[in-house]
């Protein structure tokens, strides 16, 4: 039998002897670098189960304690976790949609749980000197989206007003960012003078909800115009918008430079969007080659947040979980694959280099589910 002495937290103590489900605990010994389960634990007069401690978020991620007059590190998971596995998909294999997205050879590659989709779209450069008008017009979503510009070049209208004809033309070029909220206008050909795309153009865009728009003007109207088949049943009353919202875009060639991140050692960080209030977070992430992350980076997973990741230059090394103890797999991933960390499934980094060329990806995170309105975006948590 053990006695476990929390250092400098008597109030974890505390909230521990009220809490009353169980959660599992793994005990690592720092100084022989390995990973082993106590028999029995007494913290602070509590007499706990073999190989379990109680629940509290307090004590959740590392705590240093003294065992035998050992430094020990508890990590502790919660009992309601349901372990899941990652998602990892080869976007360049990936098979054409049947219904194709935006007049695009598309494919959508992840699906969310509810709803959402995530779309590769590539459309071939023009072939002549005619400028076609909008199939769609001026119009806005019920939900959010985002998209990155893999290559090539891409425009697309911007209105401020439900009557304007000759929106504010935006050309997306590679490393484009693109963070369009709820009711944002946008489509519309110019009514005078115009522009097209000057080569083809490939973009990754994920749309948090049905692939629905509602068209402003006299014919406003609300339907799925890559999904003639699939109706809605409603038509909102566009004019009832008491405000329509701006989109977020940014050149992150021209208007971005890298910096270290501060949280990971070794990486390069740049800021798309960092939305607090409604969980949503967005960043291009850059790896030197022979990169190897920190320990305390190198198997973690979050409760209740979600994150996806889209490399778009290089390789590395991923880890895959099915749960704590389990041995792992890993798999080499490179330009072009998707990765989705879901909650409750554990990334790795593992123990060597990450990368041989170096590695460049998007990372979207989401504090719940894959949309907005989930509040704070939660702190990955650490599996020794």
């Amino acid at each position: 039998m053990f006695v476990v002495r929390v250092k400098g937290a008597k109030a974890n103590c505390d909230n521990l002897s009220r809490a009353r489900s169980l959660r599992k605990v793994y005990i690592k010994m720092p100084s022989i670098d390995r990973l082993c389960v106590c028999s029995m634990v007494v913290l602070k007069g509590i007499p706990l189960t073999v190989g379990y401690v109680f629940r509290r978020a307090a004590l959740m991620g590392a705590l240093y304690v003294v065992v035998a007059g050992l430094p020990f590190s508890v990590f502790a998971t919660d009992a309601s976790t349901k372990w899941t596995s990652l998602l990892i998909v080869d976007v360049g294999n990936f098979p054409l949609d049947e219904h194709p997205r935006f007049g695009s050879m598309s494919k959508t590659f992840f699906r969310g749980p509810d709803t959402g989709s995530f779309i590769y779209s590539h459309w071939a450069p023009t072939w002549d000197t005619e400028l076609r008008p909008s199939p769609l017009g001026s119009h806005y979503h019920h939900w959010s989206e985002w998209a990155y510009m893999l290559d090539g070049d891409f425009l697309i209208q911007e209105t401020v007003n439900p009557g304007q004809q000759n929106g504010v033309l935006n050309r997306f070029t590679k490393g484009t960012w693109l963070d369009r909220p709820a009711y944002s206008l946008h489509g519309g050909s110019w009514a005078t003078g115009g522009a097209r795309a000057q080569n083809s153009g490939t973009l990754i865009i994920y749309e948090e909800g049905d692939g629905s728009v509602v068209t402003v003007g006299p014919k406003g109207h609300h339907f799925k115009p890559d999904f003639p088949d699939k109706p809605v049943l409603y038509d909102p009353n566009w004019q009832a918008v008491e405000q329509f919202t701006r989109p977020w875009i940014v050149d992150t060639v021209a208007g971005l430079e890298w910096e270290m991140d501060t949280k990971v050692a070794g990486r390069l960080v740049k800021w798309l969007s960092d939305d607090q209030t409604e969980g949503f977070r967005a960043r291009l992430i850059k790896i030197p080659p022979g990169w190897t992350a920190p320990e305390a980076t190198r198997k973690t997973y979050f409760q209740n947040a979600n994150r996806m990741r889209y490399v778009v230059y290089g390789d590395m090394r991923v880890w895959s979980f099915d749960d704590p103890d389990g041995a792992g797999e890993v798999r080499k991933v490179s330009k072009d694959f998707f990765v989705y960390q879901p909650a409750g499934s554990i990334w790795g980094y593992g123990d060597g280099p990450v990368s041989e060329q170096g590695a460049v990806w998007l990372e979207v995170t989401y504090a719940k589910g894959v949309a907005h309105g989930g509040g704070k975006i939660e702190e990955a948590t650490e599996i020794p």
